[in-house]
């Protein structure tokens, strides 16, 4: 259904719905003459037929409804100052249809605002307790675990073979769209090995091989996009554990 939008003269609402207006509500703001009524202003014209292409609908949404141009016929029976309001205001308003203000807006929509400002406002102060539990662990992590501890040789093939396998067959396990290897199970230039949860763990269960985008943003990002990653993280860890457990049943196997 057509939208219904609102014009004004002298106070009075003036109604719009498409190229249509509301006759009813130009009789009311001239000031409701007995003679003019939009009904008996149209049977005398012989406007209930279309006419120069000029139709009038008679509908049920409060009142008489005809074709703009129409209506500016009407405005001037009624008054001077009527049709001169309606020669401007009326034909700005049908060139610009999209500054016309739309009536009776969705009761909803002022209320989904305030409850999603609710939302915003409970989601902000849960990530700054996220980020303050997150320095908290990091710091506990520092004493722990102290510096930065590299991949051993034997880790890295390990979780280049996995990588290697299906299901990722040389995609980064973080996105799946960029290659991490390049000839001989090597990493491609600008892909890395990230230390997932902090960089003094080490074991190969502990990082994967990621793509030059997904290590800016693991780096870079701050916890919740590292958060955002545990899914494809734990999938790739099962597979790397999975890995070393075979690794183990096979004779003189390096279960690293």
């Amino acid at each position: 259904m057509t939208p219904i939008s609102t014009l004004s003269y002298q106070g009075r609402r003036i109604r719009l719905r498409g190229s249509l207006l509301n006759l009813a509500d130009l009789w009311r703001a001239a000031g409701r003459p007995e003679n003019h009524r939009p009904a008996d202003w149209l049977v005398l014209a012989g406007t209930t037929l279309d006419t120069d292409g000029l139709l009038a609908d008679r509908g049920q949404a409060g009142g008489t409804w005809a074709h703009w141009q129409l209506a500016l016929l009407y405005a001037r029976t009624l008054s001077p100052a009527l049709h001169l309001w309606a020669s401007t205001v009326l034909r700005a308003a049908m060139e610009r249809p999209d500054d016309l203000a739309r009536e009776d807006p969705d009761p909803r929509i002022p209320y989904l605002a305030v409850r999603f400002r609710e939302l915003h406002r409970r989601l902000d102060t849960l990530e700054r307790h996220a980020a303050d539990l997150m320095f908290l662990a990091l710091s506990g992590q520092e004493l722990l675990f102290g510096g930065r501890r590299e991949f051993s040789e034997r880790s890295r093939a390990l979780m280049a073979r996995v990588v290697a396998a299906a299901p990722y067959g040389g995609q980064c396990p973080c996105c799946g769209r960029e290659r991490v290897l390049a000839e001989g199970s090597r990493l491609r230039p600008g892909a890395e090995f990230d230390h997932f949860y902090h960089r003094g763990l080490n074991r190969p269960e502990y990082g994967w091989p990621v793509c030059a985008p997904c290590h800016g943003e693991l780096t870079h990002g701050g916890h919740l996009a590292r958060f955002a990653r545990t899914p494809e993280f734990r999938a790739f860890q099962a597979r790397v554990l999975e890995a070393r457990r075979q690794a183990r049943q096979c004779p003189g196997g390096d279960a690293t």
